[in-house]
């Protein structure tokens, strides 16, 4: 059973890792252990009792004597603008096992060396993007994979919800950061390589952390669309397939809250079902670190198709004259 360690106790960490760890420690103790979760942030001041971890490390550069580097899984929930120094910090420790935040990488650069990383010190990456553990994404690839309703024509993803409390947070560069990861790899899942066509800011008011769009072109044909506003006063993370016979309409949760996904088929009737994503992406993580299966959906090739296609976006959206409007 492998020890944990959580770098980063901010929302990702502390708020949706930590607890979910918990919950999976309760239910699967001979799978995840009964050992200290150990935390560390690059922040100074933290209080024990404000991240839920058992055990606070005075230094990321010390944690390989808090827990051993060869049986511990770590989950890297720092921004990407620090990522690489940490899995450096984390490689030279001897530490392998991790579980990397989304996006991989921040830039193209950042791709490059955690590739280097990566491949020189033999570490097994992990990236969160649950969404692909979603019972819901799975279903969706069910439909989309069989035929049965005909070829897959388009994806459209509307990933809307209020965040202004978080608006100058300085883990996200930009709205590309926050919701489109997600989306984006499960469209690459579902239709396969792709290449930018547009991308822009959805409100030139709001500015880059307001809402962003982007459109790829998949290669076997399908389109697929990318919506996210980040000042909507509703919440919404919605994502429609258009197939040759049918339309198919799905929400994924949009909390923790209430775990549970939406989805109509044409014009059938609408099923509702528990898809607890992250817990379920978590306890796949750990049952393929300890051996017992394979790895969770979407390999470092999809994440590192996703940071490429975000830089690109980030590119466009940026260039002079891009007028920031809802995607074409």
């Amino acid at each position: 059973m492998p020890h944990t360690v959580v770098v980063g106790l901010g929302r990702s960490g502390a708020c949706l890792h930590v607890p979910v760890l918990r919950r999976l420690r309760a239910r699967f103790p001979e799978l995840l252990g009964s050992q200290p979760i150990v935390g560390f942030d690059l922040r100074a001041g933290m209080a024990l009792r404000d991240v839920g971890v058992d055990v606070l490390a005075d230094s990321l550069d010390r944690l390989s004597a808090y827990v051993p580097p060869g049986d511990t899984v770590v989950h890297v929930c720092t921004p990407p603008a620090t990522r690489i120094a940490v899995l450096t910090s984390l490689a030279a420790q001897g530490f392998r096992r991790l579980v990397v935040e989304k996006p991989l990488a921040g830039d193209l650069g950042a791709l490059a060396a955690i590739e280097r990383l990566r491949n020189g010190h033999g570490l097994d990456v992990i990236v969160v993007t649950h969404w692909l553990s979603s019972a819901l994404t799975r279903r969706l690839a069910r439909l989309a994979g069989t035929g049965r309703h005909g070829p897959l024509a388009s994806i459209a993803v509307r990933q809307d919800k209020p965040r202004f409390a978080r608006a100058g947070d300085p883990a996200h560069a930009d709205a590309f950061d926050v919701e489109v990861p997600h989306a984006l790899a499960v469209a690459l899942t579902l239709a396969g390589p792709a290449e930018l066509i547009d991308a822009g800011w959805t409100d030139p008011a709001a500015g880059p952390l307001g809402g962003a769009w982007l459109s790829v072109r998949h290669r076997g044909g399908p389109r697929t669309t990318i919506h996210s506003d980040l000042t909507s006063p509703v919440r919404r993370r919605e994502i429609t397939l258009r197939l040759r016979d049918t339309t198919v309409v799905g929400h994924y949760p949009v909390s923790a809250d209430d775990h549970h996904a939406q989805l109509r088929v044409g014009a059938g009737p609408r099923e509702v079902f528990e898809d607890e994503a992250l817990g379920a992406f978590l306890l796949a993580a750990y049952r393929y670190f300890t051996g017992a299966a394979a790895a969770p959906p979407g390999d470092f090739a999809v994440h590192a198709a996703v940071v490429r296609l975000l830089a690109a976006a980030r590119d466009v959206a940026g260039s002079p004259g891009n007028e920031p409007a809802r995607a074409r």
